[in-house]
C-alpha cells in the first residue's frame, strides 16, 4: 500500500506528466525514452478522453541522475504513485519496452490500484542479445560517443524498411534527433533491462491485459515481447512490419488500438 506521504517520496525531483481530462491513465516509458517522447501519439490521439500521467525515470526529463542503479520495483512504485497523486484509486498501466516490465511489476506489487495492462514491444526479460547491446551502449555512452549511439540506436529500433526508406537527409536527421534528446540517464536504465526478468509473475496478473508485438523488433525480439501473453486471459496483437519504434502510421494504428482497448475495459 502507497501511503500519501510515501507519494511524496517517490515523486520528489521526479518529472511529472499530466495531461488531458478523463479516467486516469498511467504510463511507464522505455529505457532511453520519456513519457512525452514514447507516448505522443497516444496523448494526442486519446488526451480528449483519457487523463495520462507518468514520470520520467531517473536521468530523464527534470528527473533527478540516479545515485544507485536503478531497481524495477522502485519505478513500478513511482509509476503507481503519479497517478494516486492525481486521485484516482484505480487505473490502467501502458508500458513501452522496459516500460511494459515495469507495469507488470506494479500490478504484481500494487494488484488494488491496477485495473488493466497494455504492454507494448514489451521486455518480459533479457533476449541472448540484450547484454551485447547493452555494453556497447553503456560504453558509447561513458566515452562520449552520443553520435555513434545515436547511430546504433536508429538501426536498432527501426524496421529494415523504414531504414531503407530513409533518404541520407532524412537519416542525417534522424541521427541528430536521438543525440539530442538522448537522456543522461539513459545507459542506467539500459543497465536495468539486463536484470529484469518478470516472467514468474505473469501468472499472479488478473487483469484484463494487451500484448503488442512488432514482428520486425530488433530491440526486445518478437519471441522475448510474446513471453508477456502469458499472462492469463492476455489478448495479443501483432503488426508483422513494425520494429522497435513505430512509423507514424503504425503509431496511428496502435493509438486506435489502444484506445479501443481502454474504452472496451471501461464499460
Amino acid at each position: 500500500m502507497i501511503s500519501d506521504s510515501d507519494i511524496l517520496t517517490l515523486l520528489a525531483d521526479v518529472d511529472l506528466v499530466d495531461i488531458g481530462a478523463g479516467p486516469v491513465v498511467a504510463l511507464a516509458h522505455g529505457a532511453g525514452g520519456g513519457v512525452r517522447e514514447n507516448f505522443a501519439g497516444l496523448i494526442a490521439a486519446g488526451s480528449g478522453l483519457h487523463r495520462f500521467t507518468g514520470p520520467y525515470y531517473p536521468g530523464s526529463g527534470a528527473s533527478r541522475m540516479p545515485t544507485a542503479s536503478l531497481s524495477i520495483d522502485d519505478l513500478a512504485d513511482s509509476v503507481v504513485a503519479a497517478a494516486l497523486s492525481t486521485g484516482a484509486g484505480r487505473f490502467p498501466i501502458i508500458g513501452l519496452s522496459l516500460g511494459s516490465a515495469v507495469a507488470v511489476t506494479a500490478a504484481h506489487r500494487h494488484p488494488e490500484h491496477v485495473s488493466a495492462l497494455v504492454l507494448t514491444v514489451g521486455l518480459a526479460r533479457p533476449d541472448p542479445q540484450s547484454p551485447a547491446l547493452v555494453r556497447v551502449w553503456r560504453q558509447l555512452a561513458r566515452d562520449g560517443h552520443l553520435g555513434v549511439l545515436a547511430e546504433l540506436l536508429l538501426y536498432a529500433a527501426n524496421s529494415p524498411a523504414t531504414l531503407h526508406s530513409m533518404t541520407p537527409t532524412d537519416h542525417a536527421a534522424a541521427v541528430n534527433e536521438i543525440e539530442r534528446t538522448y537522456p543522461p540517464g539513459g545507459a542506467a536504465h539500459a543497465e536495468l533491462v539486463t536484470r529484469v526478468d518478470v516472467t514468474g509473475l505473469l501468472e499472479s496478473i488478473t487483469v484484463p491485459t494487451l500484448v503488442v508485438v512488432a514482428g520486425q523488433d530488433r530491440i526486445v525480439l518478437p519471441a522475448t515481447a510474446r513471453l508477456l501473453a502469458g499472462i492469463p486471459g492476455a489478448e495479443l496483437i501483432e503488426y508483422p512490419d513494425a520494429g522497435h519504434i513505430f512509423t507514424p502510421a503504425e503509431g496511428r494504428r496502435w493509438a486506435d488500438d489502444l484506445v479501443r482497448f481502454l474504452d472496451r475495459i471501461d464499460q
